[in-house]
């Protein structure tokens, strides 16, 4: 117990008479090979962990000796192992605040009343800045669970993981299946007439959570006397208290209980995924869906994600054996910025060896970072569907994370601490904040834009049917060489040969009465050789249409119909695509162009670029000259660029083609050099990505005009 022999307050404490209340439990543990002591309040469910001398020191504290003559006596006995007045006054407070200690004598009423008015005041303004998360206990839930224990042995047994790891392969095998469907549906996930789906869906996961962890607390014999509800942003979620976990000796099974709400979840996600992919529009499929998107999102990004002082976090902290990482790793983040940004040599970092200082390191800037990025994300999505709660959420995040860290380092960086390094520090700080100023405004940065978009050939036809019919022949396969007229497919219609033989009938019939007229009644002649002749325009006109049923190549060029040959057989109708014609000789690529990238793109109309495309991205094609249509199109080149055929463009989820794109866009055409298509593999409709070189602009620049982009067209501001 490291600390100084002596302390200024120490004579708050000397002639108090303090012991260990009756009630207290201990436990032995070990924490990375090294024995720890336990304490737990059975009333409060609080724990504290001390080291083996500072617990021999307590259980030294009788009640009825002062803790100065424990202390001296102690200080005799052990001689240098014995701890230090300021390690005393520092543990016997802590132990203190967790409602451990009783005291033999006059109460010190000035001294509880101060605490007493201090705790309200810290819950007071922890319940002001936590507004939108508010727990209410409801009741005590521990003998009906072990009235039920049975059934929590066999759900929480092997049987249950067998079970668990058969749905979790099922529900994931029906995911990658419907990878297009899922992407397609996930549009609609925070539309109003969603949003009831999505409450119910997410408190029936948290029911099943909560009760997990309860579970699996029982089952090792642990007490949950806590079930109640808790208000996230007015939400109501259920939860209970399983904190007894944290006196099980065994850290996997303390991990168990930790991880449980989470297993459950992705359980309860993987029958979402099964039945969703199973049924068809309505209740069930609209709740499995739900079901699924919530469970998989809560276990994977809050938590299932150690970043988070959720779930895993406590998993993670429990099995490396590092309590407190969380605060550790602020600590660690601080201090670096305290020694080496301020200079503060004084400060030490709160790792004792290179494996905490690892861990907190990484952990520290980890979980800042991942905050952050989560923060803005829900922000940027609260914003996008309830403008007013997101602009009440935004100001309560930037006084997370802005203000009161802002105020937190002035009040630092006047306090006695820096009495004699002010100057330096706040020297060293204006010149980090005049840096990072100087670097985002002042110093240009390389700009370029990434447009999606595919190859085209610049010479290519669609070969459509232009006569109705069975298709019989296939004289050409995927991929071959044609030359112009060669033959590629031959159609059959019996209907179309049935009228051929029917006109070259009515010809003969009409031919003969005209010759007997000419005879014998001259006045029908005129009307039977009008008769004759639309007959003879009938029958070129079915020989016109029996003559298109053999298909023929338009030009020179490589037939390209991967599917055909699957319609072998089968009836195509008039206006039918059957394939394309395409010259590989000269190629063109067909881009994607943002309104929102637009304003940039037109002044530099002639600037130059590279393209790479998908599958030979270690292939750089230069991009000389680029072509910028200047008018907005509503279709994509290909169903290859929008969501359901795994591109980057959002399209209309009612346009089942899946080339109507939602907003509107430009097209920007660039050809491709003939010399570098001997370096690639180059074939119609191949998608890629085009990267055109821009001015140079500081990151102010671009992050002012995104920034005024977005609140023009999300919020029309």
């Amino acid at each position: 117990m490291p600390g100084a022999t002596f302390s200024d307050a120490w004579y708050r404490i000397a002639d108090a008479r303090v012991a260990l209340l009756p009630a207290v439990k201990v436990q032995s543990h070990r924490y990375r090979g090294r024995l720890w002591f336990v304490l737990e309040d059975p009333y409060s469910q609080k724990f504290f962990r001390i080291t083996p001398e500072a617990y021999d020191f307590v259980r030294a504290l009788d009640g009825e000796r002062t803790i100065d003559e424990v202390w001296r006596d102690y200080a005799e006995t052990r001689g240098a192992a014995a701890p230090g007045q300021d390690e005393v006054v520092r543990l016997l407070s802590q132990l203190h605040m967790s409602n451990m200690l009783f005291f033999r004598g006059k109460a010190h009423s000035d001294a509880i009343f101060e605490r007493t008015r201090a705790q309200k005041q810290r819950e007071l303004y922890g319940k002001l800045l936590s507004f939108l998360y508010v727990r209410v206990r409801l009741f005590d839930p521990n003998k009906l669970l072990d009235r039920i224990r049975p059934l929590i042995l066999w759900c929480t047994g092997r049987t249950a993981l067998v079970v668990w790891l058969a749905v979790i392969v099922a529900g994931g095998i029906n995911v990658i299946q419907h990878a297009d469907e899922l992407h397609q549906h996930t549009q609609g996930l925070l539309a109003l007439d969603n949003l009831g789906w999505l409450y119910v869906a997410m408190t029936l996961l948290k029911v099943f959570h909560e009760t997990a962890h309860a579970f699996v607390c029982k089952r090792y014999g642990g007490q949950v006397h806590t079930f109640g509800v808790m208000f996230l942003i007015f939400t109501p979620l259920p939860y209970v208290d399983a904190t007894s976990a944290w006196g099980f000796a065994s850290k996997w099974r303390r991990a168990y209980v930790g991880l449980a709400g989470v297993v459950t979840e992705l359980f309860f996600a993987a029958i979402g995924a099964i039945v969703w992919a199973h049924t068809s529009d309505g209740v069930i499929n609209s709740l499995a869906f739900n079901v699924m998107f919530i469970g998989s999102v809560s276990a994977l990004l809050f938590n299932g994600n150690p970043l988070l002082r959720f779930d895993a976090y406590y998993v993670l902290a429990d099995l490396i054996e590092i309590p407190n990482l969380y605060q550790k790793g602020q600590a660690q983040v601080v201090h670096l910025c305290d020694r080496y940004l301020l200079g503060n040599k004084a400060n030490v970092s709160p790792a004792t060896d290179h494996t905490e200082r690892v861990w907190f390191t990484s952990y520290g800037w980890g979980s800042l970072v991942y905050r952050l990025i989560l923060s803005v994300t829900i922000l940027m999505t609260v914003l996008d569907h309830w403008f007013a709660i997101g602009m009440a959420l935004m100001v309560t995040t930037l006084i997370t994370l802005i203000v009161m860290p802002g105020r937190k380092l002035v009040t630092y960086l006047m306090s006695p601490a820096l009495a004699n390094r002010r100057s330096r520090a706040v020297g060293a700080l204006a010149a980090l904040v005049f840096a990072v100023y100087a670097f985002v405004v002042w110093v240009p940065l390389p700009h370029a834009v990434r447009l999606p978009g595919v190859l085209e050939a610049r010479q290519r036809a669609v070969m459509y049917v232009e006569t109705a019919g069975a298709l019989t022949q296939l004289r050409v396969q995927h991929g071959q060489t044609l030359r112009k007229g060669d033959v590629i497919a031959v159609l059959r219609n019996d209907d179309l040969e049935l009228n051929l033989a029917l006109t070259r009938l009515q010809i003969t019939e009409y031919d003969t009465l005209l010759r007997q007229a000419l005879q014998k009644t001259p006045a029908d002649v005129a009307p039977l050789e009008r008769r004759a002749q639309a007959l003879a325009e009938r029958l070129a006109e079915f020989e016109a249409m029996k003559s298109r049923l053999v298909v023929r190549a338009p030009q020179n060029g490589e037939w390209v119909a991967p599917v055909l040959h699957e319609r072998m057989h089968s009836w195509i109708e008039r206006g039918q695509p059957l394939g394309e014609v395409v010259d590989l000789s000269s190629f063109r690529f067909s881009a994607v162009l943002a309104q929102d990238e637009a304003a940039e793109l037109f002044p530099a109309a002639d600037g130059s670029g590279e393209l790479r495309l998908v599958g030979q991205a270690s292939e750089s094609i230069p991009i000389a000259r680029f072509d910028l249509i200047p008018y907005q199109r509503d279709r994509l080149a290909s169903p290859a660029l929008g969501f359901l055929g795994g591109g980057d463009v959002a399209v209309r989820p009612d346009d089942t083609s899946g080339t109507l794109a939602t907003e509107s866009f430009f097209e920007v055409r660039a050809g491709v050099p003939t010399p570098s298509l001997a370096a690639i593999t180059a074939y119609q409709g191949m998608s890629g990505v085009l990267r055109l070189t821009l001015d140079d602009q500081p990151l102010y620049e671009r992050a002012r005009k995104s920034f005024l982009q977005l609140l023009q067209r999300r919020y029309a501001l």
